[in-house]
């Protein structure tokens, strides 16, 4: 008996000592704590002798004097934050040894960790509030963004809203795209930009396609109108890449100061200068600086296999991050990729991030970056975003398993306004990583895209894979600032890859590429499964897979609502599947035109034309307005495509209010499509997390008109109203670089005073530039060009006329010309016309479907007899209309040829 007694007791008391030991391992900080205090208490006792930690850093100190650093497992602890607003000196860093640590919020209360700083002491001066920071006079200190009364403020900028344009491009070094721009200065238009008093301070954003760049100023000249930056733009973008005259604005001068939100630091005298907005009264205006550009660090060393293991951040908010500009500059290649995080985390493992917020940061929000795995992110709040959102893996593949992040759960995260400073920040970054699972996200107004998934273009092995992405809400995109952009954007190969489920609706991009889809497959994706997501609102369709992209499976989707086309197949190596889908019009095309190219290769191949089957597509303007590329459906159909599919209204409950449930007598249903119940995508949760953005709340947008059909366009031409050097009217003029041009000149003429000079360089590369091309979008009818012809000794060229499907089967009509004098079609020389001399060529043809396949050419030297040669043959089996007529210099040589007297005409029309 005294022996069970004893056990007895021996047990007792080891439970009382580990219930001690546990005890002791939780914690608490409060805003009235004291770091030399012991952390046990919730509240300071009376005496103040004891209570609370003050700081994050402090109760995770005393959690290391209370674990065993030698120990392989660390005894859990607990950390509990009192609520109120706390500021970090530092950012709060956890390592290893501070592995199986959580800091969670106290019961309901609220906790915010600051990285700035209140800036008090304003004075009046006029409109502005000025105050005088000394740490920024002393060189220990610069801002970027600053936030007033929880609202982010704009750094003085011209022009307030919208853009300037580039005024023209300046010549530089041929650089990776074979353009010979200057790429760290342009020419801006008079009164634009000014040599400001801090010139330095001042940064020139320029608005790419895709991305943004930031540039320090180091010169403007406004006599030549010239703007010069502190290093050049990074290789991977030119000046004016998709639009000479580029987007662009100026920030951070005191002289831009001119209205109200807007504010200015002055580096040099310390003084920040803000024009308040209408309401807000000096002494009762919280202003907030960020002192830090990194708020949480979890370091651990994958590559040296130390991990920080089973850290849960929970219910804590995290404000007030700055961003760095790198004195060359800031640019990246596409989602703002070089851009950090508030939050980092490398070499994590069973790590968690959950119903915590990030806001007001000049970055992306968090960052499980290398090494980590099994992670969790989960219903998070992360809004007012200098980038974008959530960051996992890197841009480049790791060599090992070991080091590469996988396995991590994105979920039921909030992800609203980014791109304040980098504007193609992404809601959700997913790239050489493996087996994540993001869902239930609601991601909405980012200036680029929704998610972006992949980081490869090619075909070349890649570690993402494997990822599930489903019961995700992304919508309200692009807003017209950046383009070529996808509310689910992916790359790489990506076998085992599902995207299904999501509810994608309205992206709405900028004009110059317009080019906005709902599932973005680029690039070389392949091997996704694409079902049962609902897909509307769209600029340039619900779906696009791309340029070499294959293999995928597309099945039980709803694509509708496309403002120009509803689906681009492009291009495919291997053709996807495309079944059971439902494609609903009210407006636009069907296919973009260009994807006829690959099919058409694989009808002359005679290869399978693709699987698409049991779809339902529809048209609200009536089954006319439904084309398959070309085709009517009953020719898509005996090619093999869709036979079994159908064109019938798919009877949705209410398509004008955007409810996709189908009636029972849906043709739909009869074909084997699945309804897609939406009531489960998005947040989740408690109602008030749920109704945060359920989207059911997103309103009804009207689609924006469809881009007219091409105008037809007819050519008339002497040269003489248009002044000597400049291009020709109404072309499209590619290769002017190593010396070459294709100006108007005044040296010689077959008829006036002017002609175009097209010059060639014996080092421009490759030989068929320069060139130019109109766009004459002529679809019936006989169809001429003439033009009069003066050649050099050793200039070559040939003109061609091209439809628009894929070369070379859509070349038509096809001329050569060399310096011999010699003229020649289908590879045989017809005729030998004077070199040194004018001479007049013309060219005739019938644009008909199921016409003659030959053209008529015409050559009369000057004073000569003409030389007809007729029915010669068109080679291209996919030639019927003229859409490019273009004029292509093919030597490598100093020399030139004249234009003169260029017509493009329709001589007749098909009634």
């Amino acid at each position: 008996m005294q022996t069970n007694c004893a056990r007895l007791l021996g047990v007792v008391g080891w439970l009382t000592l580990l219930a001690t030991i546990t005890s002791a391992s939780d914690l608490y900080i409060a805003t009235n704590g004291d770091d030399a205090w012991s952390g046990h208490l919730a509240v300071p006792n009376a005496a103040r002798t004891d209570g609370p930690k003050a700081t994050l850093a402090g109760a995770r100190d005393a959690v290391r004097t209370i674990q065993n650093p030698k120990s392989k497992i660390q005894n859990p602890a607990t950390v509990h934050v009192r609520g109120g607003a706390y500021r970090l000196d530092t950012p709060f860093v956890l390592e290893p040894q501070d592995s199986g640590v959580t800091f969670a919020a106290y019961q309901k209360e609220r906790p915010v960790f600051s990285g700035g700083r209140v800036i008090i002491g304003f004075r009046r001066n006029g409109k502005l509030w000025e105050a005088e920071i000394p740490e920024v006079k002393a060189g220990q200190w610069y801002f970027r963004q600053l936030f007033i009364n929880g609202q982010r403020r704009q750094r003085a900028r011209s022009p307030n809203a919208g853009y300037y344009r580039i005024a023209s491009q300046l010549p530089g070094p041929r650089d990776a795209h074979g353009k010979e721009i200057a790429r760290e200065k342009f020419v801006f238009k008079a009164g634009d930009l000014q040599p400001w008093a801090r010139l330095g301070d001042a940064n020139v954003v320029l608005m790419h396609s895709w991305e943004t760049s930031i540039h320090p100023l180091k010169s403007v000249d406004t006599t030549s109108n010239i703007v010069t930056f502190a290093a050049p733009l990074k290789e991977w973008w030119c000046i004016g890449y998709w639009e000479k005259n580029q987007r662009y604005y100026v920030e951070n001068a005191l002289e831009l100061l001119d209205q109200p939100g807007e504010w200015y630091l002055n580096r040099e005298t310390g003084v920040l200068s803000y024009w308040p907005l209408p309401g807000e009264r000096l002494g009762k205006t919280e202003v907030v600086a960020p002192r830090l550009t990194e708020l949480v660090r979890l370091v651990g060393n994958a590559d040296e296999g130390r991990f920080v293991q089973n850290v849960t951040l929970r219910g804590l908010a995290f404000h007030h991050s700055d961003w760095v500009l790198d004195p060359k500059g800031n640019s990246s290649t596409q989602a703002a990729v070089e851009v950090p995080a508030a939050v980092m985390a490398d070499g994590a493992l069973n790590c968690a991030f959950e119903r915590c917020e990030v806001a007001h940061v000049g970055t992306y929000g968090v960052w499980f970056r290398r090494g980590c795995k099994d992670c969790r992110i989960q219903q998070n709040r992360l809004h007012d975003l200098g980038a974008g959102g959530i960051r996992v893996g890197e841009d480049k593949m790791a060599k090992t398993d070991a080091v590469e992040s996988s396995r991590t759960l994105v979920d039921n995260n909030h992800i609203f306004d980014g791109g304040r400073v980098y504007a193609a920040g992404v809601g959700i970054w997913v790239a050489q990583s493996s087996h994540n699972r993001i869902s239930h996200n609601d991601i909405h107004d980012l200036l680029y895209s929704g998610m972006s998934i992949g980081w490869n273009w090619g075909l070349e092995t890649n570690r993402t894979h494997h990822n599930i992405i489903e019961f995700n809400h992304v919508h309200d995109c692009a807003h017209g600032t950046l383009s070529d952009a996808g509310l689910i954007y992916t790359l790489g190969v990506s076998p085992g890859s599902v995207i299904r489920n999501n509810v994608l609706h309205d992206i709405w991009p900028y004009g110059q590429p317009a080019l906005g889809w709902g599932i973005y497959l680029d690039g070389q994706t392949g091997n996704y499964l694409v079902e049962s997501n609902v897909v509307f609102n769209t600029l340039s369709g619900g779906l696009m897979f791309n340029n070499g992209g294959h293999a995928h499976v597309i099945r039980n989707n709803i694509f509708a609502f496309s403002a120009n086309q509803a689906l681009w197949p492009y291009s495919e190596k291997r053709p996807s599947a495309l079944r059971r889908n439902i494609v609903f019009l009210t407006q636009g095309s069907l296919l973009i035109p260009h994807g006829e190219r690959s099919l058409n290769e694989r009808l002359a191949a005679k290869e399978p034309p693709g699987d698409w089957d049991e779809n339902v597509y529809w048209h609200a303007g009536g089954v006319d307005q439904l084309r398959f590329y070309r085709r009517t459906f009953e020719e898509w159909q005996e090619i093999g495509l869709d036979r079994h599919s159908l064109i019938a209204d798919p009877l949705f409950a209410n398509a004008a209010r955007r409810d996709f449930r189908l009636k029972p007598a849906s043709p739909a249903l009869k074909l084997g499509f699945q309804p897609i119940d939406t009531s489960s995508v998005g947040l989740y949760g408690d109602a008030a997390w749920v109704n945060e953005a359920r989207h059911a709340k997103c309103r009804v947008r009207p689609l924006p008109p469809s881009p007219p059909a091409p105008k037809p366009l007819t050519v008339n031409d002497d040269f003489e109203k248009t002044a000597g050097g400049l291009p020709p009217e109404n072309a499209h003029v590619d290769g002017e670089q190593s010396g070459a041009s294709i100006r108007v000149s005044d040296e010689r003429a077959a008829s006036g005073k002017r002609s175009l000079k097209i010059t060639d360089s014996k080092t421009l590369k490759p030989t068929w530039q320069p060139h130019f091309y109109y766009t004459p979008h002529l679809t019936v009818g006989t169809v001429r060009a003439s033009f009069d012809v003066w050649l050099a000794p050793e200039a070559q060229f040939f003109t061609e006329w091209r439809d628009s499907a894929a070369y070379p089967q859509n070349v038509g009509p096809s001329i050569g010309f060399n310096g011999n004098g010699w003229v020649s079609a289908g590879g045989k020389s017809l005729a030998r016309m004077p070199v040194g001399a004018w001479f007049h060529v013309e060219i005739e043809a019938v644009l008909s479907k199921d016409g003659p396949r030959t053209f008529k050419l015409t050559l009369t030297p000057s004073g000569g007899a003409p030389q007809v040669f007729s029915n010669l043959p068109i080679s291209g089996t996919n030639f019927h209309e003229v859409h490019w007529l273009g004029f292509s210099s093919t030597v490598e040589a100093d020399t030139a040829f004249y234009l003169d007297n260029l017509r493009i005409t329709q001589t007749t029309k098909k009634k």
